[in-house]
């Protein structure tokens, strides 16, 4: 096994390469605060209000696919985005050209204090990405996330009706930088005596964890992350299951389901609901689309 102390992700196209940096530190702390990047916003640091959405694109476990997730950047940890590509509302525009889904958004007049408008955005820059023809329904559930203080919902929902018009196509681009990006080594980040461990492997996890059997055991983060954001705590050993192919499979046997304990929500509720489809509309009211792609 050889380890890397260094977290590479994309941004903007460009491989971003972090060292010596808190392995508890969020994606949204980095953004703000180490890139200076404003448009991500705090609201409630808990993964409640939808001001801090971003988009994060991830090569699928075959390597030939692509799949773009709204996640919540208060509450995801820096480290985690190693291999992926993180998307902001800075990223979006070509220039002084908006983005079909900002072009919306200002044509419909979609915009009021403006503080929760980039969470909006990138919401919708996941709809966008991922459903060629949203209905009603499936808008709906996309901004489930995200809370407008001045109740501006009515032409958001018009913007994002808009917005599919110009739907784009496949970016075989970015399958390509994602394939490159891949590591085949394990991730082993430390700071100031704590220490980030992304196992790559069954044997690789069991390994570490025998060596460090008081280790925080992090999946998704929804909870966890708010050891950090709200209860101050300080993590000193963390060993990620995000890269661990075998624990997000999701496997349908004659008599029952077997969920991977690193499978998201959103992976696992098809297979539920394929069987008790009168859980379907449970689901949809059942946290947020960012808190169901991350949380486990």
């Amino acid at each position: 096994m050889t380890d890397s102390a260094t977290i590479r992700f994309i941004l903007d196209g460009k491989v971003v390469e972090v060292t010596d940096i808190d392995p508890t530190r969020t994606v949204l702390q980095f953004l703000r605060e180490d890139l200076r990047r404003k448009g991500t916003k705090e609201g409630c640091a808990e993964g409640d209000c939808g001001a801090c959405t971003v988009v994060v694109a991830e090569l699928h476990r075959d390597g030939e696919h692509v799949s773009l997730k709204a996640l919540n950047s208060c509450i995801q940890f820096l480290p985690t985005l190693d291999g992926k590509e993180l998307i902001t509302v800075e990223s979006l525009a070509d220039g002084d050209n908006l983005h079909p889904v900002q072009e919306a958004m200002v044509n419909s007049h979609a915009s009021q204090c403006g503080f929760c408008t980039p969470g909006f955005v990138m919401s919708l820059y996941a709809l966008y990405e991922t459903n060629k023809s949203p209905g009603r329904q499936d808008i709906d559930d996309a901004l489930a996330g995200n809370l407008c203080r001045c109740t501006g919902y009515r032409p958001i929902i018009a913007a994002a009706q808009a917005m599919v018009l110009t739907n784009t196509q496949p970016n075989p681009e970015r399958l390509a930088a994602l394939q490159q990006l891949q590591r085949t080594s394990s991730l082993r980040i430390e700071h100031r005596g704590r220490t980030f461990f992304a196992p790559s492997s069954l044997d690789e996890l069991a390994s570490i964890y025998k060596e460090n059997p008081e280790a925080t055991i992090l999946a998704g983060g929804t909870d966890i992350g708010l050891w950090v954001t709200k209860q101050h705590r300080e993590l000193e050993t963390v060993i990620y299951l995000g890269r661990i192919a075998e624990l997000s499979d999701i496997r349908v046997h004659d008599t029952y389901i077997d969920i991977g304990g690193a499978a998201t929500f959103t992976d696992v509720v098809p297979a539920i609901v394929e069987h008790y489809p009168g859980l379907d509309e449970m689901f949809r009211r059942f946290a947020s689309p960012p808190i169901r792609n991350a949380g486990t």
